[in-house]
């Protein structure tokens, strides 16, 4: 949770799912290896193409697993922030209109959840140019 603990450096975790629609956060992904055994053929020329990047074009894979993290970060803080609505919106008292906390905490709000569509729009421009330099490397 909401603290850091040490551990050692040597510890490992392994887990297994037989569940093909298991759905992980970019945040996760880029902190894990992960090994999928089901191999497709896109699937095979995505991992392919990864391990090039991180072969040829270091400095592009790093960009790319930063703009992962940060999407992944900014889809989180857009939740915390539907949940902080949510929360204003149920314990109104009264009229909304009249509830100034509400008020503050929407305006807070909206201007928060216009700060992340920005960064997630500018992530969206930076892994275009990403994948259009992964395609120089696709042979097809």
């Amino acid at each position: 949770g909401d603290q850091d603990i040490d551990f050692s450096p040597a510890f490992e975790m392994y887990m297994c799912t037989r569940d093909s629609t298991a759905q992980f956060t970019p945040d996760l992904c880029s902190r894990v290896t992960f090994v999928n055994f089901t191999v497709t053929p896109s699937s095979l020329q995505s991992q392919c193409m990864n391990a090039l990047l991180k072969s040829e074009r270091p400095d592009v894979d790093r960009k790319r697993e930063d703009q992962l993290k940060l999407q992944g970060e900014c889809k989180v803080k857009m939740r915390e922030l539907e949940e902080q609505l949510l929360h204003a919106l149920s314990n109104v008292e009264g009229s909304i209109l009249e509830d100034v906390k509400v008020i503050a905490t929407l305006e807070k709000i909206k201007k928060e959840s216009s700060e992340i569509q920005e960064k997630l729009g500018q992530t969206d421009a930076i892994m275009q140019e990403i994948n259009e330099t992964s395609a120089l490397y696709d042979p097809a």
